[in-house]
């Protein structure tokens, strides 16, 4: 039986690293969080039919820990602070934090993260992923009802003429005989 090679894989603390360049894809998080402060329960998680419920539990979230809300909405810094060097790390780190909140509470049975180039992603770009996600899901559903609702018709359709049919053969057959006589 042969094991796999250990690959000594990089310090955590120096974020991510290409195997191939050895250079960070991106920076580390710096945060004073707990790492069990950024996880919901399994309930509110993202998973195929509870997008509202996840959307508002990462928005209070990012709203507890003081995290602006724009990072769901806007890439880049806000242009009042674009100019401030310290705003603008500060956006930074909170992004990558923001990033982290909602990346960590998407069950993988839903959106497979690790097949999607995300490394470089912001906390907006992320988020709109999963608002597209969550439309492509939701016209899937609703096509499968309506879908759904035009076989039924169809065979109540088939069911009508095959009783109408039913009806008048029986007509026929006892009533018939009775008005010929």
């Amino acid at each position: 039986m042969v094991f796999p090679v250990h690959i000594d894989m990089y310090t955590t603390d120096a974020g991510y690293h290409n195997r191939a360049t050895t250079q960070p894809r991106y920076s580390p998080i710096s945060s004073r969080a707990l790492t069990s402060e950024l996880f919901l329960p399994t309930h509110h998680q993202l998973g195929p039919y509870n997008w509202l419920e996840f959307k508002y539990a990462i928005e209070t979230i990012l709203r507890v820990k003081g995290l602006p809300l724009a990072h769901l909405r806007h890439s880049e810094c806000p242009r009042v602070h674009a100019t401030d060097e310290d705003a603008l790390a500060q956006w930074a780190a909170d992004d990558e934090l923001c990033k982290a909140i909602v990346v960590l509470n998407v069950r993988s049975d839903h959106v497979r993260f690790a097949e999607l180039e995300h490394e470089h992603w912001t906390a907006a770009e992320v988020w709109d992923a999963l608002v597209q996600r969550d439309l492509e899901l939701r016209t899937r559903i609703k096509d499968k009802w309506e879908w759904l609702w035009r076989v039924y018709t169809g065979l109540v359709g088939v069911a009508c003429a095959m009783l109408y049919l039913m009806v008048r053969l029986l007509w026929e057959l006892y009533v018939g005989p009775l008005s010929r006589v």
